[in-house]
């Protein structure tokens, strides 16, 4: 249980850099990559789901782990969406005007 919690605690510290790093190069040169923007955020839920729940690592095998562990990828798909609303939301038709 202590290297899953390590291994979560590696993903958030990674991801939550590339996420610093998007937001930083958007900040000082106007770009950002898109899929980094969109799937950082996951790996930073995902990354916090196993330092949580360090039992719930590796293979889902009951409908009950399944639907969890769907609800956690959710949960990160949408602060991905949110992430790369926040940084470009004239991608999805609003305007800054």
């Amino acid at each position: 249980m202590l290297k899953t919690r390590l291994f979560g605690l590696a993903l958030v510290i990674i991801f939550a850099g590339m996420i610093y790093y998007g937001w930083y190069q958007l900040r000082e040169e106007g770009v950002y990559y898109m899929k980094m923007a969109a799937f950082s955020p996951l790996g930073v839920v995902g990354g916090l789901f196993l330092m949580f729940f360090p039992n719930m690592g590796g293979k889902p095998e009951t409908t009950k782990q399944k639907l969890i562990v769907f609800v956690v990828f959710a949960i990160g798909i949408l602060a991905g969406l949110a992430n790369w609303f926040l940084m470009d939301p004239e991608f999805f038709g609003f305007s800054n005007k």
